[in-house]
């Protein structure tokens, strides 16, 4: 019944967030757009989705993550947004 209970709500708390993935936007620049509700930390959870992907993709290039721009929003029903633009130098 546990194991129920558990998978149950993680696959509830799956919904609740989301990442477009990084996608290329120039020459060693790129993009990630994420969403985190509330439960996951709004504005402050898609933040660190995102640094927290950003940097994954830059070290796989052994490369440092520099981040050139970001957008942050929140909105009752779809939580906290980011919008981070990075370079891999």
């Amino acid at each position: 019944m546990r194991v129920v209970v558990l998978v149950t709500a993680l696959v509830a708390l799956t919904g609740c967030a989301n990442s477009s993935g990084v996608f290329q936007t120039g020459p060693d620049t790129y993009q990630i757009s994420t969403r985190a509700t509330w439960e996951l930390g709004g504005r402050a959870g898609a933040k660190r989705m995102a640094l927290e992907e950003a940097t994954r993709h830059c070290g796989a290039k052994r490369k440092t993550l520099t981040v050139l721009n970001t957008s942050e929003a929140y909105g009752h029903f779809e939580g906290g947004t980011v919008d981070l633009v990075f370079a891999c130098q």
